[in-house]
């Protein structure tokens, strides 16, 4: 084993592979990545791997975009299937209050270009037919 690199990465989890192939794509070719166990057999190996695209902090839902539009790419680039599935999500509002909180949400999302749809109780109902949409003021 080497004594000396360029760039250590210690942990061999989703941060230090990312870390660690980021750096080696960026051109360091002096880069060792440290892992007591196998790869992402700690918090990772535990972690739902759920990646919301939309987040009310401007930077983590960069970092969401960046994330989604790089594992949308990685099986082309390494030949390599993550199991990567882009899925969507739907916020229910069954008060005022919860709709102004959507509210804020959208102002938010499309301050950072993230898409969003807003929908009403038979709009809901026309797509989901088995949720229950009487007491909903929209979503």
């Amino acid at each position: 084993m080497k004594t000396h690199v360029k760039a250590l990465v210690v942990g061999g989890g989703a941060v230090g592979t990312s870390i660690a192939y980021h750096l080696a794509k960026a051109g360091w070719s002096d880069v060792m990545l440290l892992e007591r166990d196998e790869l992402t057999s700690g918090s990772t190996w535990h972690a739902a791997g759920l990646l919301p695209y939309f987040n009310m902090s401007y930077a983590t839902t960069h970092i969401h975009d960046y994330s989604i539009k790089f594992y949308k790419t990685l099986e082309e680039e390494t030949g390599l299937n993550p199991g990567f599935y882009v899925v969507g999500n739907l916020r229910m509002a069954q008060s005022d209050a919860r709709m102004d909180e959507y509210m804020l949400y959208a102002s938010t999302a499309e301050t950072c270009g993230v898409p969003y749809e807003w929908m009403t109780p038979d709009q809901i109902k026309e797509r989901w037919p088995l949720v229950r949409t009487d007491d909903l003021k929209g979503a």
